[in-house]
């Protein structure tokens, strides 16, 4: 089996080969710290079954060797690439190779850091599918309504501005006049979630067209418009939920007052009410609600990494599997004919049999390295026109797109011959 190549970035390559010694002197403690200390640094992604992962495991392999076999020179403490910032424990004095146990360990740790990549990863684009779908319904609202939205913004601004009541007068004058129907209502509604949950959105703003849909509210009652008043319930949670969320208890008490108005009016189902009283509880059942309005485009996606996670957990019970075989084969006896070719034990004694360093890994064919993950934004599954301005209640965490496409990473423990 032959070395996987190193990168051509020569920094790159330095850092690789520096960690490795590293590791090799001091034991897989080391390698932890360094995974958890640069989690998100782009230059480490070979720790995490990125590019090159094949390359450094290799590289480890062959210090661990050399290690074991010249314990003179495990006092020597070089000094890592500047760019690294690693401070590395005291030297341990290791004795042995590691055992198999402890490559199970590794195999599974690296195995959980994968899974909660990628869960990370799958909330992204489900959140990037779902905001996507949501922005495409509302241009199709507008090609369909044929409503005039700046006209409506422009009635909104002085409602922000100034909140007076001819200038919430005017706003609900013009939902109602332009209430024919209910995708009228819908398109309407949206719009003032959208403009009261984006990020950028101050409380004032919140509150303001939040008085704004209360006055809406005694009216669609008072003259029984069933259709702005159905559309108002369907995003009345995120808009309230989204505004208490994100202040303090002083400001929380100006939007509680209202929504005791709305409990005593009966404006709203009692399901709607108990989310409204429990914020926190009602923007997780609306974010479940949407996934199951949009499951045409959430679910390819949850299926997609569902898959991904069950081939590396695949991948971890093969070479555990691999290992616990070779432990049951003694060192220096001749393996059953199908198990001829595998590697052989891991042994604590150096200078064994004929003195040569043994050879550890999974059986061949398992090692063949990885292939290098592409950067070519043309290659990403996901959404490339998302909107810029997400809603406050998704929180996605800003990693790159996933490419359901390209080959499973190699997250476990492979070692390869020098």
């Amino acid at each position: 089996m032959d070395v996987p190549n190193p990168p051509e970035d020569q920094e790159l390559r330095n850092v690789i080969d520096k960690l490795a010694q590293f590791v090799a002197r001091n034991g897989p403690e080391f390698e932890k710290m360094t995974m958890e200390k640069q989690k998100d640094n782009p230059k480490f992604s070979f720790l995490f079954g990125g590019e090159y992962f094949s390359y450094y495991k290799c590289k480890l392999a062959m210090e661990q060797q050399q290690h074991l076999f010249n314990p003179g020179n495990k006092d020597v403490v070089d000094i890592p690439h500047p760019s690294m910032q690693l401070v590395p424990p005291p030297p341990v004095a290791l004795s042995a190779a590691p055992s198999i146990d402890e490559l199970i360990q590794q195999s599974q740790w690296n195995l959980q850091q994968q899974e909660q990549h990628l869960h990370t990863l799958r909330q992204e684009q489900v959140t990037a599918a779902i905001t996507l779908a949501m922005e495409q319904q509302i241009q199709k609202l507008l090609v369909e309504t044929q409503l005039d939205i700046t006209e409506f913004d422009n009635l909104l601004q002085p409602i922000i501005d100034t909140c007076t009541k001819d200038a919430i007068s005017a706003g609900k004058n013009w939902m109602f006049n332009n209430a024919k129907g209910p995708q009228h209502c819908e398109l309407m509604a949206s719009h003032l979630r959208n403009r009261i949950t984006v990020d950028s959105a101050h409380f004032e703003l919140r509150l303001h067209l939040i008085y704004l849909t209360n006055d809406v509210l005694h009216h669609c009652q008072r003259k029984q418009q069933k259709d702005l008043l159905a559309a108002l319930q369907k995003v009345v949670v995120p808009i309230y939920c989204t505004s208490f969320l994100a202040v303090e208890e002083e400001k929380q008490q100006k939007i509680t007052r209202l929504l005791q108005l709305w409990e005593k009016n009966g404006y709203f189902d009692d399901e709607t009410i108990q989310q409204l009283q429990n914020p926190a509880l009602g923007i997780g059942q609306y974010q479940a609600s949407l996934i199951t309005e949009y499951a045409a485009v959430v679910q390819p996606i949850q299926l997609a990494f569902q898959q991904q996670i069950q081939a590396l957990k695949t991948q971890h019970e093969k070479f555990v599997t691999s290992l616990k075989q070779q432990q049951t084969c003694p060192a220096g006896t001749a393996a059953p004919p199908a198990e001829a070719e595998k590697a052989p034990p891991i042994t604590t004694q150096a200078g064994a049999g004929d003195g040569k360093p043994p050879v550890i890994g999974p059986p061949p064919g398992d090692f063949d390295g990885v292939a290098p993950r592409s950067q070519d934004p043309k290659n990403s599954s996901g959404p490339s026109d998302m909107p810029s301005n997400k809603p406050t209640w998704f929180e996605p965490q800003h990693v790159g797109p996933w490419n359901p496409n390209q080959p499973v990473n190699v997250h476990v423990s492979l070692i390869c011959e020098k």
